[in-house]
C-alpha cells in the first residue's frame, strides 16, 4: 500500500487536473497507467435483476475490449461490475469512501472478499485515512474522485437522489462522456435514470460498442452469445411486428423468466434489440 501526494510522479494524472486534487492518495494493489483507458459502471445497490445482467454484460464486454473498469465497491451495480471485470480477466479499480484499513477490517465479508481479487488485478483507492469509517460527507467527495477517474461514465441503474447520479453529475461537470441505461417507466430504482435520460443530461446507452467508441476502441465482439441460435431466431421473430414486454417474452419462448431477462440483455448489448419507455424491448432497425 502507498500513500501518494500530487506532486508525486506516481499520482495519478486524471485527479491531478482537478481544483483540488486528493491529498494524499492511498493506493493498494497497481493502478493502469495514465494513459490506459477507463470507464466507470455505477448505480444503485437494490439494482434489478435485468439491471444486475446489463451491468455484467457491459462491464465484461469493455474489460474485454481493454478498458479498466472503475466502481465504487458498494453491494449491487458497483459489485457485479467490478466481479465481471475480474471474471473477463479485466482490470478494475475500486474508489472507496472510507479508509482502505477501515474497509479491510469492518465491511461486509464478500466484498472484503471481491477487494482482495481487485488489488490482484487493479487496485483500492481512498483519499481518507487508513483508519477513517464512511460518513454522509465522505462519499460525495469519492463519487467526485471515481468521475474523474473515469474518461467516461456508464450509470446503469438509478433512483431519484442516487450517489450514482452525484458521480454523473461530477462526471458531466468533468465534461466526460455520459451514457445512461433507460429502464422501465414504473421502476423506482430507475427513475433518475429515464429521468435524465429525458431532459438529455445523458446519452441513452443502447449497446456497448457506443461506450467503445468514445474511448477509441474499437470494435468490440458480443458478450456471452447464445449458441441457441434457433431460440434467438424466435425472440426476433416475435419482435419483427412490435415490442414485447419480458413476460410476454418468457411465456412465447417457453423459458424461465431469468433465462429471457438473460437472453434480451445479450442482445440488447449486442445492439440487436433497444428497450423502450414503456418497459418493452424492440429490434433495433
Amino acid at each position: 500500500m502507498i500513500r501518494l501526494a500530487p506532486r508525486d510522479d506516481r499520482y495519478p494524472v486524471r485527479l491531478r487536473r482537478l481544483g483540488r486534487p486528493p491529498d494524499p492518495l492511498w493506493i493498494w494493489g497497481e493502478l493502469p497507467p495514465d494513459g490506459a483507458p477507463t470507464v466507470g459502471i455505477v448505480g444503485t445497490r437494490r439494482l434489478t435483476d435485468y439491471g444486475r445482467r446489463i451491468a455484467r454484460e457491459i462491464s465484461m464486454a469493455l474489460s474485454r475490449a481493454g478498458a479498466t473498469v472503475v466502481s465504487g465497491l458498494a453491494h449491487g451495480v458497483d459489485s457485479v461490475a467490478h466481479t465481471a471485470a475480474l471474471e473477463a480477466g479485466g482490470r478494475t479499480i475500486a474508489v472507496l469512501g472510507e479508509g482502505i484499513a477501515h474497509f479491510a477490517d469492518h465491511g461486509a465479508v464478500r466484498r472484503r472478499q471481491l477487494a482482495q481479487r481487485i488489488r490482484k488485478q487493479g487496485a483500492l483507492v481512498s483519499e481518507y485515512d487508513l483508519d477513517l469509517r464512511g460518513t454522509e460527507w465522505t462519499f460525495p467527495r469519492r463519487n467526485l474522485t471515481l468521475a474523474a477517474l473515469s474518461d467516461a461514465l456508464v450509470v446503469v441503474e438509478a433512483p431519484e437522489g442516487s450517489g450514482a447520479l452525484l458521480t454523473a453529475d461530477h462526471a458531466t461537470r468533468l465534461r466526460h462522456p455520459l451514457f445512461i441505461v433507460p429502464g422501465p417507466l414504473d421502476g423506482v430504482t430507475w427513475a433518475g435514470s429515464n429521468r435524465w435520460i429525458a431532459e438529455g443530461r445523458g446519452k441513452f446507452l443502447s449497446s456497448a460498442q457506443q461506450v467503445a467508441d468514445a474511448l477509441s476502441l474499437g470494435p468490440i465482439p458480443p458478450v456471452g452469445q447464445r449458441s441457441d441460435n434457433a431460440l434467438t431466431e424466435r425472440l426476433m421473430a416475435l419482435l419483427a411486428a412490435e415490442p414485447v414486454d419480458m413476460d410476454r417474452i418468457a411465456a412465447t419462448l417457453g423459458i424461465r423468466p431469468v433465462e429471457a431477462t438473460t437472453l434480451v440483455a445479450e442482445h440488447v448489448i449486442a445492439g440487436r434489440l433497444s428497450p423502450t419507455p414503456d418497459g418493452r424491448f424492440a429490434r433495433v432497425a
